[in-house]
């Protein structure tokens, strides 16, 4: 049967997952000092193979991914995963344990917090217009010098409580990711409150998440 792949974790006391995507129950095994959890899939294409159904599997996926982090902070897998049956999912496992041992390690129990900054002169801005050149090139470095203001703030602020960040641009956006120590979670929140707001930038903090950034060193 179709195996639907959530993460991999350390093995933890509390094993008991409510029902995954499409309502199938959610499964887990050690194998050699991590913890896996997956789904047997019946019938994929029906609850995967249409927009809105991908839509409420994904939000299945990113709920079980919730409760396995309330106990222990696990490495997801990108949704959807899907093997044919669980013997490929033994021999995936087995050929890349050692790969997900060395993430955990060195991740520990920290945990993902990401803030997403988007700036009002760019949501005001009329994307069908054309832009010359030079205001283009200017465009580019105002958004460099004000990307540098937030994150020498973010990291100011935060300092001592975040042990790594991450930023990623986007068009309209720039991402910031946190790994913070599951305990510091609380000083990581109350930090960024203390700094105030930024003139001109609205910024929106989620979290915390499985720490899909910080899977790579």
């Amino acid at each position: 049967m179709p195996i639907l792949l959530y993460c991999v974790a350390r093995p933890n006391s509390n094993e008991s997952v409510a029902p995954g995507v499409c309502d199938a129950s959610v499964q887990s095994y050690t194998l050699s000092e991590l913890r896996v959890y997956w789904s047997e899939l019946a019938d994929p294409e029906a609850c995967l193979g249409n927009p809105e159904s991908l839509k409420k599997a994904a939000a299945q996926f990113h709920q079980v991914l919730r409760q396995i982090l309330a106990e222990t902070t696990p490495i997801p897998f990108r949704f959807p995963t899907l093997l044919e049956n669980g013997e490929a999912m033994e021999q995936q496992l087995a050929a890349e344990q050692e790969l997900y041992r060395a993430a955990l390690e060195r991740i520990g129990d920290a945990v993902q917090y990401e803030i997403v900054g988007n700036w009002e002169a760019d949501e005001q801005a009329d994307p069908a217009t054309p832009v010359k050149g030079s205001e283009y090139l200017k465009r580019r470095q105002e958004a460099a010098v004000r990307i540098a203001a937030i994150d020498t703030k973010l990291k100011s602020v935060t300092a001592g409580v975040v042990r790594e960040w991450r930023s990623r641009q986007e068009r309209r956006a720039h991402r910031w990711f946190a790994l913070v120590r599951r305990e510091d979670r609380e000083r990581f929140v109350a930090s960024l409150r203390s700094a105030g707001p930024s003139e001109g930038v609205r910024l929106r903090l989620s979290g915390p998440w499985p720490p899909r950034e910080f899977i790579t060193s």
